[in-house]
């Protein structure tokens, strides 16, 4: 009498399919909090006949191999808007530094520098003939010339911080993009011999991630499963298991980095890359407006100082110094003024001493409507309020579209999940279902086992 012992295979087969099963519901649980963990899912299949007869049935089952779940487009969707993000994030953390420095203390404001340079003169104008409201009006001007040192210093530095943050972010990609490379070729040898590639493919996918908030890079998939990571104009940073390094040359004359990859200038569409350099732009800006502001002060006072007659009866000298074009970087009060009050202007020349003339003329260019800088006219009061103005915009139109932004990937993020994410319910369902499959395939050889000794016994 012969033995048939193909249930035990089958039985040994279905054993091994829900044993896998189980792991791979049990790696999904473990992963169910785990930043860009795809859940997986094993793919089983009916075990064809090793012996083709008439009555010839399966020998089991098998496992053809571990399912993730990815929707390419819902991927790339979000990698643009993390990009988005990154570069929002960049402008508002340095705008915000920027509006900070332009407003400066309640006490050390340029704001208030300026009402008290232009307040000493409107005093003056009240007692032309008084030694210490010109002394005033010295300390005031010095101070004045210090306030615009200061708040162009703190532009200075937070665009100096910004490139050094550039700086930073570049090497921060460079390591990213050469470990997405290294995994690319793993993923490629995994595939290759139908290996579960899934978990690779996750760490590479929260390191793309990374990049494109730094830089706004897309990525496009290989036949091989590797990705293609591109900047700009299509400059590739990953190609396949090859990746390009970006680099960073100073230029003259502030030293400011400009990125290169190869020899070639990198642009940035999005991400953090594009809103810092976005943000030393706006910074080089109000740099700008705060020379220019600087120098207008400086003409239009030494225009008046010049024209009328200090305490001693002589012509008006500069009341700022002019021996160098002047910047906010360099303003500062005329020397000889510094050392000798008295040289202070406030009547004209046709009435020194008897009336406060020119130094009420100074004082009302606070408010004066015909001053221009950088294409803005108006009084220095106002000039001055329209930069404030338009850093705190710089600022608020950021964080509007920050908050908005988070939103959107809020959504993009949920339809990601609903692919890809972790259901607890649906795998303790899973769970279940192999538990009890695996149960009854234990019974199942039990009882193959059983039939087997009863027919060894009748042979005996």
């Amino acid at each position: 009498m012969s033995i048939n012992f193909s249930p035990f295979e089958i039985g040994r087969r279905a054993l091994n399919a829900q044993q896998f099963g189980i792991t791979v519901t049990g790696q999904n649980i473990a992963n169910v909090n785990t930043p860009g963990y795809s859940r997986q899912r094993v793919v089983l299949a009916e075990s064809l006949p090793q012996n083709a007869s008439r009555y010839a049935i399966g020998t089991g089952v098998d496992v053809k191999s571990v399912q993730d779940f990815r929707d390419r487009f819902i991927e790339s969707r979000l990698q643009t808007e993390v990009g988005i993000s990154g570069t929002l994030t960049g402008r508002r953390d340095v705008g915000a530094n920027i509006e900070i420095a332009l407003q400066g203390s309640e006490s050390g404001g340029l704001k208030n520098a300026l009402n008290g340079f232009f307040g000493a003169f409107r005093d003056l104008d009240a007692n032309p003939n008084s030694v210490p409201l010109r002394s005033i009006v010295s300390q005031k001007g010095a101070a004045l010339a210090g306030s615009f040192k200061t708040t162009r210093s703190r532009l200075e530095e937070i665009r100096i911080g910004a490139d050094q943050d550039i700086r930073t972010t570049v090497d921060s990609v460079n390591l990213l993009t050469t470990k997405i490379a290294a995994l690319n070729g793993e993923i490629a040898v995994a595939e290759g011999i139908g290996s579960n590639a899934s978990g690779l493919k996750d760490q590479r996918g929260e390191l793309v991630r990374q990049v494109t908030e730094l830089t706004g890079a897309r990525s496009t998939f290989n036949s091989d499963g590797t990705i293609n990571l591109t900047i700009g104009e299509g400059k590739a940073l990953v190609n396949g298991t090859f990746s390009t390094e970006l680099s960073v040359e100073s230029t003259p004359p502030l030293g400011l980095g400009i990125i290169k990859i190869g020899k070639t200038a990198a642009t940035f569409d999005e991400g953090k890359i594009k809103g810092l350099q976005d943000a030393i732009g706006e910074t080089s800006r109000q740099i700008t407006l705060l020379d220019g502001l600087a120098g207008e002060v400086v003409a239009r006072v030494n225009n008046l100082h010049t024209s009328g007659t200090d305490l001693d009866g002589n012509a008006g000298v500069e009341f700022f110094d002019t021996t160098v074009p002047v910047t906010a970087a360099n303003i500062q009060i005329n020397p000889s003024i510094a050392a000798n009050s008295r040289l202070v202007v406030s009547s004209a020349l046709t009435q020194p001493g008897q009336s406060g003339t020119v130094a009420g003329a100074i004082s009302n260019l606070l408010t004066d409507q015909n001053s221009s800088v950088g294409g803005r006219t108006g009084s220095f009061s106002s000039i001055y309020g329209t930069m404030l103005s338009e850093a705190g915009q710089y600022v608020r139109s950021a964080e509007t579209d920050l908050e908005t932004q988070g939103y959107i990937i809020a959504q993009v993020t949920a339809q990601r999940e609903a692919v890809s994410g972790v259901s607890l319910d649906e795998e303790a369902i899973n769970l279940m279902q192999y538990q009890k499959a695996f149960e009854a395939a234990a019974k199942f050889l039990k009882v193959a086992d059983e039939m087997t000794q009863t027919i060894l016994s009748l042979a005996n």
